[in-house]
């Protein structure tokens, strides 16, 4: 009996308070999950670093010491090359979004040298509506018997 109650007495001295501890722990821990997340993609081109680059003047070599590689070029040798920034956000438990978003356009001549800068930011680019509907397609609504009779027609054809 006495060993009984030694054994409860030790469980309350030490394992109530480290039970404790862990609990709380695992809380703290859960918890510090639950914040929003900032990322940056893609190089931030200051006013600074800009106003080195003169149309007429500048070179691809220029940019590329300045701004490093493109974020991408333009499509079928249009001679445009692209730096993008963008800032996004994703609040705990929610879908990213784009807080801010920065386009510089360098348009090249044939010599390299930079004939145009464009600056374009998220409002200034086009809104794509994204539909979470399936793509009808003929073979969606087809019952067994009308694949078979399918198969057989495009057998017969060929």
């Amino acid at each position: 009996m006495t060993s009984d109650s030694r054994f409860i007495f030790l469980l309350r001295q030490f394992v109530m308070p480290l039970s404790v501890g862990m609990i709380a722990g695992v809380v703290f821990l859960s918890l510090g999950g639950c914040e929003s997340k900032t990322m940056t993609h893609g190089l931030s081109i200051d006013e600074a670093n800009l106003s080195q680059i003169r149309v007429g003047e500048s070179t691809r070599i220029d940019l590329l010491a300045s701004f490093g590689k493109p974020s991408f070029n333009g499509a079928f040798n249009s001679g445009k090359v692209y730096y993008v920034s963008q800032f996004m956000v994703e609040p705990a438990g929610g879908k990213k979004k784009t807080e801010s978003r920065q386009i510089v356009a360098f348009t090249l001549n044939a010599n390299d040298i930079v004939t145009s800068i464009d600056l374009i930011d998220e409002t200034s680019g086009k809104t794509v509506l994204y539909l979470d509907e399936k793509t009808p397609t003929p073979g969606d609504n087809f019952g067994a018997i009308d694949q078979v009779f399918s198969n057989l027609k495009r057998r017969r054809n060929n």
